[in-house]
């Protein structure tokens, strides 16, 4: 175990640790982490969750199929942070647009996740921690999971776990001013991809102390192409995306499980567009509407906005995973594995459940020995909790509460008196029911809105007959969700089964009677059954709705003849 250090002493001549990992038990770990997120990938290839990458997954993929195919990113300013677009467009490059392949590099980097998490652990509290940190970290439920989605945390968190690593040395190295500057590259590019790793660069700038610059230069250079690049084409210094306004909001209004809900349907088209109804245009000034709103609502109802931010503190510290696009815990059913290191029951939630309780024993022992991941999972946290709470987003935090976690059991094991092995059990007693009580049952089946994006994929591919038990499944879910009727109406439609489309039509036009596409479709089955009369005020109800509409102009005109 490395010897105490306290603040002062770090940042001028902290102790050496002598707890270096060999290089055959960082490959053994390494073969351990990849071999089981294999496992894992080949129990869910053939699941149409694994072929169609759906909501964010979706926008990550299309972004790099357009770099890969040499059109570059979409965005004229980047909406997400693009790191792993372009993280995804090379391997797409590389594979032919495989969905196969990039997750074959992504297990590689799972494999990295867990030997940075053991270095770190190591470094910290010596080489017994550092390889109960890792192997947590190679079979941990979650991460295992996120390692074969086409999102962010694959990519994101062994950048930024480099980063805490490359900070540790150098505060156990003099300051060494190159591994300061590692530090803050590495800050850099995880914010690239996972955009509020960000706020640990002034957090590693205050430990460097009058290296401090070093650290923030490092961080700027990796992420200025970035930001030249938004101000090149879409002419706004916007510093990695533009998203964070809204994000804000999301997170911070007095409707925050309606507004959490929301995904990037009709509801999402109105939120995002809230902006322009009082005339204000461009990303970042849309960006800062939201963020004023947020701003106002904590002026106006302080104790609901404090209220709030204790609700999201209870979500950050519960076992539930927390799903954003696609409910988690189905996935089980297809993987024997997963099936094994992610589940609830009644009272438990593993394996964030059993880690917290764990973590918080290492963090009441350890903290004064590892001050710096200490200070750094606690400046995470509250950047996640800025937001709004997932699963997707808390998951950096797991690698750096393994470390703390098997420090806490190696402290109760080996270290701890009796009297205080007691105190500690009770106060990790107490951790263990806010984590894992009233944390609901598991998922059986998937959420409507993945139900339904994947169906809505499907449709684009043209495999229609694939695509209707996903709009069915959707509807059973949500019996109101509007988009869902619409494309249960054009499958109708499509396969002749007029009367069944009209009544798929009819309801959509019932839960929104401004709803653009439904009036359209209806108005156009009624004109091809012969109800002209029909069609014809349907058209115009629909050039209420949008009165520029040159198409539907012609439609009505053609009809009033």
């Amino acid at each position: 175990m490395c010897p105490p250090t306290d603040r002062s002493r770090t940042r001028r001549s902290p102790a050496p640790c002598e707890g270096a990992l060999s290089a055959r038990a960082e490959w053994l770990l390494f073969a351990i982490a990849v071999a089981a997120r294999l496992l894992h990938l080949f129990a869910v290839y053939d699941t149409v969750w694994f072929q169609v990458p759906i909501i964010d997954a979706a926008t990550y993929d299309a972004a790099a199929r357009a770099i890969a195919a040499g059109h570059g990113h979409p965005d004229r300013i980047f909406w997400q942070a693009p790191g792993y677009s372009y993280f995804l467009g090379a391997l797409h490059a590389m594979t032919g647009g495989s969905v196969f392949a990039p997750r074959i590099v992504q297990t590689l980097l799972g494999g990295a996740t867990a030997v940075l998490t053991a270095r770190i652990g190591a470094l910290l509290f010596g080489r017994g921690v550092g390889l109960a940190a890792g192997y947590g970290a190679a079979v941990y439920g979650t991460l295992v999971y996120f390692d074969g989605q086409l999102l962010t945390p694959t990519l994101g968190i062994p950048l930024l776990l480099a980063a805490v690593w490359l900070a540790l040395r150098a505060e156990r190295a003099r300051n060494d001013a190159r591994l300061w500057s590692g530090a803050g590259a590495m800050t850099g590019l995880a914010a690239l991809v996972i955009g509020n790793a960000l706020v640990l660069a002034p957090l590693f700038a205050w430990r460097a102390g009058r290296r401090w610059w070093v650290v923030l230069a490092s961080t700027a250079i990796a992420i200025l192409p970035v930001t030249m690049r938004n101000v090149a084409r879409g002419g706004e210094p916007v510093l990695v995306s533009s998203n964070a306004g809204i994000n804000l909001y999301i997170g911070n209004n007095p409707r925050y499980d309606e507004t959490v809900g929301v995904r990037p349907d009709l509801q999402w088209k109105r939120l995002s567009s809230e902006p322009l109804q009082f005339g204000i245009k461009g990303p970042s000034a849309g960006s800062t509407y939201f963020a004023r709103r947020v701003l106002r609502y904590a002026a106006g109802d302080p104790a609901g906005f404090v209220a709030l931010q204790a609700k999201k503190g209870r979500l950050l510290l519960g076992g539930n995973e927390i799903f954003r696009d696609q409910a988690i815990y189905p996935e089980r059913r297809e993987s024997p594995l997963l099936a094994a290191l992610l589940w609830k029951i009644p009272g438990a939630a593993f394996p964030f459940g059993l880690l917290l309780p764990l973590a918080s024993i290492g963090l009441a022992a350890g903290a004064r020995r590892a001050p710096l991941l200490t200070a750094t999972i606690a400046v995470y946290a509250l950047s996640v909790l800025a937001f709004f709470i997932t699963a997707r987003y808390r998951l950096p935090l797991v690698p750096l509460l393994l470390v703390f976690g098997a420090e806490g059991g190696r402290w109760l094991w080996k270290e701890a008196s009796a009297g205080r092995r007691v105190v500690a059990l009770a106060g990790a007693a107490a951790v263990y029911l806010v984590a894992n009580l009233g944390q609901g049952p598991m998922e059986s089946v998937m959420n409507a809105d993945a139900e339904f994006s994947v169906g809505a994929r499907l449709i684009e591919r043209g495999d229609r007959a694939a695509a209707r038990p996903h709009i069915e499944a959707a509807l059973e879910r949500n019996p109101d969700y509007l988009e869902a009727w619409v494309n249960l109406g054009a499958l109708d439609a499509g396969e002749g089964r007029t009367a069944e489309a009209e009544a798929a039509f009819r309801r959509a036009v019932a839960i929104d009677p401004n709803q653009p596409t439904a009036l359209f479709n209806l108005a156009v089955l009624c004109e091809k059954t012969g109800r002209l009369d029909e069609a014809a005020a349907l058209y115009e109800r629909l050039l209420e709705v949008n009165p520029g509409d040159a198409g539907v102009i012609a439609r009505a005109a053609a009809l009033r003849r």
